[in-house]
């Protein structure tokens, strides 16, 4: 069992102060002594400049909120705990992304607040406007344990440089762990690198472990020091902590997900800090169904609407309220009638209502739900606009003026028609596939509703992923690569897309069993890609929508 001390017993004999300044005149300190990043890699990573008279750095948590040492903006740093709330005393900036700092990548914003930890070396530091495009570093839930491998990159001095002009990286070792702090020995920590993300790598993600505080500096030029030992305070213990300081830069839209792996069904949230929750067991609130094949959602204002295919062939329907409470499920059958043969199901909000599409023995169905929730009888779509021979899948979104847009998959190939808001088709299918998509055999297709537009993403055996937008008038943009902006090219099983505030967000599920999001802002911008974590099981399909609570 590893011994827990009082922090003060062995961090006292560190230099409390060592690792926390670097003055930025004659000569400023910028960077860890090991390695420099390469490739972009640990661009999370923020160089934190305080009134032009201190360095340190920090972690990008999510697009808004850096998590740094408290020291760094303290006179003496003894006295971090008591750091106030509120602005910096000084003028601070970060530069996020520029692993490179010769370059011009990445993005600068200034520091607006800070939110001090009293029982550690940890502040909040609130940018003037979010970061998009650079991945955060989530925090750990999991304490680290000793003798454990992790890796650290900082812009503090190296071995024999005072000015570096690139992020270092660092390979450490965890000795002791405190209630609030690890030891840690390795790289040495050097001027500049307080508050420099610690982390491990896990299923082949990183997360954030700690934050470096104090160091010998031991191996930094300018430093007779020969030990190396640092102090980094832990971060796994105060997620709460961490949600609840930021919770002021949210807005009301989230967007929910369900997703059906090999252990269930299950629900997580993402808010506009890009933040997920936990994944919540749906049928252990809302009662079981055996075998579900399928599942989708949608949402009208806080309601999210979860729709599972049973084994037995048969809908149900569960709500989960804006409070969080979930009404149970209850079987469609008897409302919407019986279709044997069901295999897919697709789901989008009218403004007052649902409508549900179907796919049952190669035919596709239609039904809406009223403002009351009162579903109609399945209508037969494919009598009214013709057959397509050997569909797979299916997806629906509206558009404003009442468009029911409906999209399958079937031969490989991509077809689109629309309902009118007066209840009429169009007067056949539309082939999506003769358009230039640069895809020769479409495995999967998602739409969502963002105003007048239509966002579509389609998918392939292959792994390559299209975007593109049609237009109110009709008219369709050039197919983009989404897959690029869905990280690590890996075919996918299942695709999905939701219109969150505006905002076109997809997820994809690869065929190694991961959840990938990617968000396309209104202005065009992409954010980066990321993976939410904690669903047990593997992820078969993911099902989204945007909603305001």
């Amino acid at each position: 069992m590893t011994r827990r001390h009082p922090r003060a017993a062995w961090a006292a004999a560190l230099l409390t102060a060592v690792v926390t300044a670097g003055a930025l005149t004659g000569p400023p300190a910028q960077a860890l002594a090991g390695d420099a990043a390469t490739g972009g890699a640990y661009a999370f990573t923020a160089k934190i400049d305080i009134g032009g008279v201190r360095a340190c750095s920090g972690t990008l948590i999510n697009n808004q909120w850096l998590i740094t040492a408290a020291s760094c903006f303290t006179d003496d740093p003894a006295q971090a705990a008591a750091l106030p709330t509120g602005p910096p005393a000084r003028k601070s900036t970060a530069t996020i992304g520029r692993t490179d700092l010769t370059g011009t990548t990445g993005e600068v914003r200034d520091i607006v607040e800070l939110i001090t930890r009293q029982d550690r070396d940890l502040v909040l530091a609130k940018l003037a406007t979010p970061v998009y495009g650079i991945a955060p570093l989530r925090p750990t839930a999991t304490a680290s344990t000793e003798g454990e491998a992790l890796k650290g990159a900082g812009y503090g001095r190296t071995k024999d440089t005072w000015i570096p002009d690139s992020l270092h990286t660092a390979a450490f070792v965890t000795g002791q762990i405190q209630d609030t702090a690890v030891s840690i020995d390795g790289t040495p920590v050097c001027k500049g690198d307080t508050g420099a993300p610690v982390f491990r790598e896990k299923d082949g993600r990183l997360e954030l472990v700690a934050v470096a505080s104090t160091s010998w500096q031991g191996g930094c030029v300018g430093s007779e020091e020969t030990r190396t030992g640092a102090v980094a305070s832990r971060v796994d213990d105060i997620r709460t902590w961490i949600r609840e300081s930021t919770a002021s830069t949210l807005n009301v839209w989230k967007l929910q997900m369900v997703t059906k792996t090999s252990s269930g069904l299950y629900h997580a949230m993402r808010d506009s800090n890009g933040d997920w929750t936990g994944f919540g067991d749906v049928q252990k609130v809302a009662g079981t169904i055996e075998d579900v094949k399928f599942a989708a959602d949608a949402a009208i204002s806080g309601k999210n609407y979860v729709f599972a295919l049973g084994g037995n062939g048969h809908l149900y329907q569960a709500n989960r309220r804006a409070t969080g409470g979930w009404e149970a499920f209850r079987d469609l059958t008897d409302e919407i009638g019986a279709k044997p043969g069901l295999t897919r199901v697709a789901v989008t909000s009218t403004g007052k209502g649902l409508a549900l599409i179907g796919l049952a023995d190669g035919r596709i169905y239609h039904t809406v739900q009223d403002s009351s929730e009162k579903w109609s009888k399945w209508g037969d779509v494919t009598a009214k606009l013709g057959t397509l021979g050997n569909a797979t899948q299916v997806t629906t979104a509206q558009t404003s003026g009442g468009e029911t847009h409906v999209g399958v998959v079937a031969d490989k190939k991509a077809y689109h028609a629309i309902r009118q808001a007066d209840g009429t088709w169009s007067e056949s299918w539309g082939r999506v596939s003769n358009l230039p998509t640069g895809l020769d055999s479409i495995n999967g297709m998602a739409f969502a509703g963002t105003g007048s537009d239509l966002q579509i993403g389609l998918s392939s055996p292959t792994g390559d992923i299209k975007h593109a937008i049609r237009a109110g008038t009709g008219s369709w943009s050039t197919f983009g690569n989404l897959s690029t902006k869905l990280g690590p090219h890996q075919p996918s099983i299942s695709i999905d897309a939701a219109a969150v505030n505006g905002e076109f967000q997809t997820v994809i599920v690869t065929t190694d069993g991961k959840i990938r999001h990617a968000l396309r802002h209104t202005d065009g911008t992409w954010d980066a890609a990321d993976e939410p974590t904690g669903y047990p099981g593997t992820p078969i399909m993911a099902a989204i929508t945007g909603s305001t609570s």
